[in-house]
């Protein structure tokens, strides 16, 4: 059996991974960061289960993945409804908190969020490996236990899909729009 001092050595080695692995599935840092905590206990007790010889991340992985997604379902049953940011600041009778003189960083900021949020979270997971930690494929097919091949087509269908949305949010919808008038 792993000791608690391999089991917390391993961990910390592999924090970012499955920082990552949190993060892609929440689509929320402070989510993910409980996320992980509450899978340190949980893999902390379930070392015993952990096969010496194998890979450690994608172990743990799973049981990040798993909490991730129990914390993703407990937060959608409490959240009743999605509110506009302005919506609320003008209910609230304070200063909006977004405005027209957004800089261009933060703007960026929320289109590449939204269309990370808008992928499939295998997708969004695969990507997020690949690009933030440059993981080969066959890691984030061990960590995903998919084949090699299906990883590497999320990685290639996400990129195709942020690419396709940030530009679509780009031009602001204007394409739509001169599709759609009548000629």
């Amino acid at each position: 059996m792993m000791s608690a001092e391999d089991f917390a050595a391993r961990y910390q080695e592999s924090w970012r991974a499955l920082w990552c692995v949190a993060v892609a599935v929440l689509n929320d840092r402070a989510l993910a960061e409980d996320a992980l905590q509450e899978s340190a206990i949980i893999g902390l007790r379930k070392r015993g289960e952990f096969v010496p010889g194998t890979a450690f991340v994608p172990w743990m992985s799973a049981i990040v993945r798993y909490v991730a997604l129990n914390q993703a379902r407990k937060a959608s049953r409490r959240r009743s409804a999605s509110v506009d940011p302005v919506v609320m600041d003008r209910a609230c009778g304070s200063a909006p908190m977004h405005d027209n003189n957004t800089s261009r960083d933060e703007m960026f900021d929320d289109r590449v969020s939204a269309a990370l949020g808008s992928l499939p979270e295998i997708a969004r997971q695969c990507l997020l490996m690949r690009t933030l930690f440059g993981a080969p494929y066959s890691e984030i097919a061990a960590r995903f236990e998919i084949p090699e091949g299906t990883a590497m087509s999320h990685v290639h269908r996400a990129r195709r899909s942020m690419r396709t949305r940030l530009e679509r949010d780009s031009t602001g919808g204007s394409e739509r729009a001169r599709e759609a008038a009548p000629r």
